[in-house]
C-alpha cells in the first residue's frame, strides 16, 4: 500500500508472518513489533532519505527499500549494522514488493521480475499487463510450493506461476490463468503455504476463495452490497481464516474452512477513504494499521462477538520527534 497523506506515510507493509510492519515516511523509515506495539527501528531522512516501499523479510535484519527518490533501485539493508548489502536497478520504477525467506518478487510496470536473497539475482520473469494495480502474491512457507499469484492479460484473470521450476538451468514453466472476475482484479492474497488464493474485483462486493492446485472456486465470502475498493486481504497463518479492509472503513473477518461463514464485522472509527492493512494477530484477533498512523486490534470469536481491544497512534510510539500533524 503506497499513498501519500498528511501524516507523511508513503506506504505501510506487514511482514510475512505479520508479527512486524514497516511504515515508509517523506521522514524515513520505521519497523514496529505488532504484539506488543514497540519501534524496533528507526531510520531518519539524513540516514535514508524519502522511503517509498519497505518489505521486511520475516523478523530476519534484512530490510528490502526502494527510495523515492531512486524509483528504479532495489535496494537490500542490514539492519544489524545498518548498511545496504547489494542493489540492483531497473528500467522503471518499483510499484511493489513481496518477498518469502530465499525471494523477493519486484513489480514493475508490465512485468514481475522474482529475485534471489540476498543477491538479488533474477531467477524468473513473469509479464503482467501495463494497466493492472501492481498486484503480486507470493506463497512464503518454506517448504511449500513457490506460488506466484499476478494479474493475466485478460480482464478478470489471474496467472499463477510456481517460481522454483523457473531457476536458471531448470525447465520453465508456463504460468496457469485462473478467470476470477468478469472486472478488473483490485486485491488478491496466498494463504502462506499457497494452497489458498483470494480475489476482490472492482466491484468488492464478494471475496472468492481458489484451490490453486485446482484452480476450482471454492466459495465466496460475502463483504457486502455495495460496491467497494478492497484494499487489502490476508489469511492467518495456517489459512484456515481470511480477514479484509475497504475504502468502507470495516474490518471482515470469515472462517476460510466448513460453513465459510462471516465471524466478525468492525468499524474501524476512521474516515472511510482512510487506507489501510489487515493481518491476523493470532486466530481470535486482527490488526488493522492506517495511513493516518493509526494502530487498531480487534478481537473476535467464532460467536461472532466482536470488540476492538486497541488503539494507538504508532507514529508516536517511540522517538516521535519527526511525527508530522
Amino acid at each position: 500500500m503506497a499513498r501519500r497523506r498528511s501524516s507523511g506515510i508513503t506506504s505501510l507493509g506487514f511482514n510475512q508472518d505479520q508479527g512486524c510492519f514497516t511504515c515508509c515516511l517523506t521522514s524515513g523509515l520505521r519497523v514496529y513489533n505488532v504484539e506488543p506495539l514497540v519501534e524496533k527501528a528507526h531510520y531518519s531522512k539524513e540516514e535514508l532519505g524519502e522511503v517509498s516501499l519497505c518489505c521486511m523479510v520475516f523478523r530476519s535484519n534484512w530490510l528490502l527499500v526502494v527510495k523515492a527518490r531512486r524509483p528504479c533501485s532495489l535496494l537490500l539493508l542490514d539492519d544489524q549494522v545498518r548498511q545496504f548489502r547489494a542493489e540492483v536497478l531497473f528500467k522503471c520504477p518499483i510499484r511493489a514488493l513481496r518477498a518469502r525467506k530465499d525471494k523477493v518478487a519486484v513489480v514493475l510496470q508490465s512485468s514481475i521480475q522474482v529475485l534471489s536473497l540476498p543477491s538479488l539475482q533474477r531467477v524468473a520473469l513473469l509479464r503482467t499487463p501495463a494497466t493492472a494495480r501492481p498486484l503480486c502474491a507470493l506463497a512464503t512457507e518454506p517448504t511449500a510450493p513457490q506460488v506466484l499469484a499476478a494479474p493475466a492479460h485478460r480482464r478478470g484473470s489471474l496467472q499463477l506461476l510456481d517460481v522454483s521450476r523457473a531457476v536458471k538451468g531448470a525447465q520453465s514453466s508456463s504460468p496457469a490463468v485462473v478467470g476470477c472476475h468478469q472486472t478488473d482484479l483490485v486485491c488478491i492474497a496466498l494463504s502462506a503455504n499457497g494452497a489458498k488464493l483470494a480475489t476482490a474485483s472492482a466491484r468488492g462486493t464478494i471475496i472468492r476463495l481458489w484451490d490453486t492446485a485446482s484452480k476450482q472456486l471454492l466459495h465466496e465470502l460475502r463483504r457486502g452490497s455495495d460496491y467497494a475498493d478492497v484494499y487489502c486481504i490476508s489469511f492467518n497463518a495456517a489459512g484456515s481464516l481470511v480477514c479484509c479492509v475497504s475504502d468502507k472503513g470495516t474490518l471482515h473477518v470469515w472462517a476460510a474452512r466448513g460453513g465459510y461463514g462471516r465471524l466478525a464485522a468492525a468499524h474501524l472509527a476512521a474516515a472511510p477513504d482512510t487506507r489501510a492493512l489487515c493481518a491476523f494477530a493470532d486466530d481470535n484477533s486482527a490488526t488493522v494499521i492506517c495511513e493516518d498512523g493509526t494502530f487498531h486490534k480487534f478481537t473476535f470469536s467464532a460467536e461472532g462477538n466482536c470488540h476492538r481491544s486497541d488503539f494507538e497512534y504508532f507514529l508516536q510510539v517511540g522517538d516521535d520527534d519527526e511525527f508530522l500533524q
